[in-house]
């Protein structure tokens, strides 16, 4: 909790100093400034959506999961640019939200790995509280377990002090995450940016990403970029029903999507556009 009030005071101090000395409590028709939250791995597409509008665009990198805690404590922006489309139905007062498209889980490694035989590997993961993909990471972990019998479920559940409560029929599972933390073969960060960092130092031998990360961040050629199993891309719904109880609250695991979300008028315009653009070569597809 500490890490992430951290982060919630470095996005307020970022806030101060785009808007200057005027309180920022939501948007207002006199400011003549756009005030965009853009998850980091879209921030490349947010700034060239405020290029297509002509300017007057301030854009800030919010991870998906600290720019809804924003919103909720009143710090209202025009815009918020999602990797998640579930964590919308945590929002209030928005004014239009339209997907941007989804996208793939991939797993990006420095070597060759089996995905049929994950023990021993080192994962550095996103922490599922402050970022979606830490979410996600943990149930393609989970799946990998129960179907392919890659790793241990029970070693998951004590590395990372989470737990896995699946449904007697086998069609849910719902994973109690509040007091993850990782050990063991595991290292976790509060972001994917922070994930990636443990790789790029050899500090770990894989991360779960996707794949507007790997084109944001060129990955493609400098490390193994693995294309998961068809029934884990998440570019559809998972085959299996995946709640995971989060410090946010609960959230279903559905396919990867990414959302634009206006606030104000000024943002209509932002998102009248952003779905001008061609967001393909950003790693979005559909």
């Amino acid at each position: 909790m500490l890490r992430f009030r951290l982060l919630l005071l470095m996005v307020a101090i970022g806030l101060a100093a785009l808007v200057g000395s005027s309180p920022f409590m939501g948007p207002s028709l006199n400011r003549r400034q756009v005030v965009v939250f853009s998850a980091p791995t879209l921030y490349e597409l947010a700034v060239e959506a405020g290029r297509q509008l002509g300017g007057g665009v301030g854009v800030i990198s919010v991870g998906s999961v600290a720019a809804a805690r924003q919103v909720q404590l009143g710090r209202v922006p025009d815009v918020v640019i999602s990797v998640d489309s579930e964590l919308v139905r945590f929002l209030k007062g928005y004014r239009r939200v339209e997907s941007l498209g989804g996208f793939r889980l991939v797993l990006v490694c420095r070597d060759q790995v089996n995905l049929s035989d994950l023990r021993g590997v080192r994962f550095g993961l996103a922490d599922p509280n402050t970022a979606p993909i830490g979410y996600r990471a943990i149930a393609a972990l989970y799946w990998l377990s129960v179907t392919r019998n890659a790793i241990d479920v029970n070693e998951l559940e004590r590395s990372l002090s989470i737990r896995f409560d699946p449904s007697t029929d086998g069609g849910e599972v719902v994973m109690g995450l509040e007091s993850f933390s990782a050990r063991g073969n595991f290292l976790s960060r509060d972001d994917l940016a922070g994930a990636f960092l443990l790789l790029e130092n050899n500090a770990v031998d894989c991360i779960f990403a996707h794949s507007p990360f790997v084109v944001s961040r060129r990955l493609e050629g400098r490390y193994r970029v693995t294309e998961m199993p068809e029934d884990l891309t998440f570019l559809r719904d998972p085959p299996m029903r995946f709640v995971a109880v989060t410090e946010l609250g609960r959230i279903e695991v559905r396919r990867f999507e990414a959302v634009v979300i206006s606030f104000s008028e000024f943002g209509d315009s932002y998102v009248q556009a952003l779905m001008s653009l061609d967001r393909t070569k950003f790693g979005l597809v559909g």
